[in-house]
């Protein structure tokens, strides 16, 4: 829950029998997230159910039920639960404010927007919904309509560093670089030193450095940002070390002949229309995405974690020490007919539509050493990945803030950035030999050079016809498509060159990680 979520549900508001709302954490809810955790789902939701009977006027009686189900991706749950408390307290501003905090956390951007929208129409909503409003207006390219808000928020004499990190993003943007540096440096000034706040901004001050030509205070700039996350990052390094160990035990037992025999027990099942769009995080994968989207016969997802996150969860809940690649022999049909019928699900609830027969393209940069896991479960699936100079791509990994997890926590320094990307690239090298499903490697700078002609190979590999429309992708991310990965602005652009061959301003923090991109440099065409 975040500090703002609480400051805004906390004020004003009756339920629908006139009871005031109340926004507090209880000891029954903490004992039925204790439950939902340990995979005990049947007891933790008759303990949910029970706080929602008890203390009906409790926002997070609500709140936290909902986000249980969405981290299970049980949607239907999960919107119940929220319709729920919308029933009890309609002209509640915080219960919307929650709603639009709650669909942020699933990357539904539109949506968010939509109930924070509600929430600030509301009397007595203030400026936390109006900020959160405000953060999200400058993603969707919306900087008239948040710099209003902003305004609002400081008249109202609000001061948390979201207002001048904000801001600052609008006035960069607007090209007015002195104002936008002052305001993250008054972010840095008044947030605590490892503060997601602190890092953002001066992650923001190394990419200003960087397009100003300014390599070593771009790098300086960056290296506080990495700081501060590193005090942070213990419990997301245990995560990754445990999931990097049971997927190399993968990479190095998985045959030719496991994947054949997986396609083959899948028979009837695999016949659906769908696609992973993986390779590196910074390799080209955005821009890629959209182009291909806007294709009429395809829909893509944008780094919808129910592979990586909940399929995983749910095949190895009681694996033990049983080996990956066994677990993935053992799964039954009727297992796998579930979880597929669940993803499918899934997706087209995130999309907001049925696919109603379009290809699925799912887009996830860090899911090379899934590919098993992928191909276990819909071994109908094609593969597009994305490639692009390895020098560049650890750069870009490490120049700017991402917020922690088992995969960016290996971008906190350039030599675990080049270790993690030889890892998943290897990965893929293997697998691309071992393989029998359509397969295509993009290269980034092959795309800016020529977008119709890769776009052209990526479709015909994906078994899509050629479409004009592909053509015209920047025209919806200004009307109905929104980008939620960090390229969400860079994307919006017209395709520039200047990010090929980066690395070459930060010779010196590249130089000592060459050794272990070099084999990846000859085999992609860049030595």
């Amino acid at each position: 829950m975040s500090h703002r979520g609480r400051s805004r549900a906390g004020q004003g508001g009756a339920g629908a029998v006139g009871s005031p709302m109340v926004d507090r954490s209880t000891p029954r809810l903490k004992a039925a997230w204790g439950l939902w955790q340990q995979g005990r789902e049947t007891d933790a939701v008759s303990l949910f159910e029970e706080a929602m009977r008890a203390e009906p006027n409790n926002v997070q009686s609500y709140v936290a039920a909902a986000r249980a189900y969405a981290q299970r991706y049980d949607f239907v749950r999960m919107e119940e639960t929220l319709a729920r408390l919308v029933r009890r307290a309609p002209e509640h501003p915080g219960v919307h404010h929650y709603i639009g905090e709650t669909y942020g956390m699933l990357k539904l951007p539109e949506r968010a927007v939509a109930a924070y929208e509600r929430a600030a129409a509301l009397p007595g909503a203030g400026p936390p919904t109006w900020m959160e409003l405000a953060s999200l207006y400058e993603r969707a390219h919306r900087l008239d309509e948040a710099e209003a808000l902003i305004e609002r928020a400081v008249k109202s004499g609000y001061d948390l560093p979201l207002v001048q990190l904000v801001r600052g993003r609008i006035l960069r943007r607007q090209q007015k670089l002195g104002p936008a540096e002052t305001s993250f440096r008054q972010v840095i000034a008044a947030a605590p030193a490892a503060s997601d706040w602190s890092c953002q901004a001066w992650s923001e001050l190394a990419l200003m450095k960087d397009a100003a030509g300014d390599f070593d205070g771009a790098i300086a700039a960056i290296e506080q940002c990495k700081l501060g996350q590193r005090q942070r990052e213990a419990r997301h390094w245990a995560v990754s070390q445990a999931g990097e160990h049971f997927m190399r035990q993968l990479m190095e037992s998985v045959t030719r002949d496991d994947f054949r025999r997986w396609r083959d027990q899948a028979g009837p099942l695999a016949s659906e229309r769908v696609a992973l769009l993986t390779g590196f995080p910074r390799s080209g994968t955005t821009l890629l995405e959209q182009v291909l989207d806007a294709h009429p016969q395809l829909a893509s997802s944008e780094e919808r974690d129910f592979i990586g996150n909940e399929l995983i969860r749910t095949i190895t809940a009681h694996r033990g020490s049983t080996p990956l690649k066994e677990v993935l022999d053992q799964l039954e049909p009727l297992l796998l007919e579930r979880q597929r019928r669940r993803y499918f699900a899934s997706m087209e609830y995130l999309l907001g539509e049925p696919l109603a027969g379009r290809m699925h393209l799912d887009k996830n940069p860090a899911y090379n050493l899934t590919i098993p896991i992928v191909l276990r479960v819909l071994p109908e699936a094609r593969l597009v990945i994305a490639i692009r100079d390895p020098r560049d791509v650890v750069l870009s990994c490490y120049l700017r803030y991402l917020p922690l997890n088992a995969v960016s926590v290996r971008f906190l320094d350039v030599r675990r950035t080049a270790e993690r990307y030889a890892l998943d690239m290897s990965a893929w090298l293997r697998y691309r030999e071992l393989i029998e499903t359509p397969w295509r490697q993009v290269r980034y700078e092959d795309t800016v050079a020529d977008v119709a002609g890769q776009a052209r190979l990526a479709l015909e590999t994906l078994g899509l016809p050629w479409d004009e429309q592909v053509l015209e992708y920047r025209r919806r991310l200004t009307t109905s498509k929104q980008v939620t990965s960090p390229s969400y602005e860079a994307v919006a652009q017209p395709i520039y060159t200047r990010a090929i061959g980066r690395w070459q301003g930060y010779a010196r923090i590249i130089e000592p990680i060459l050794g272990t991109l070099e084999p990846f440099l000859r085999e992609f065409g860049y030595s």
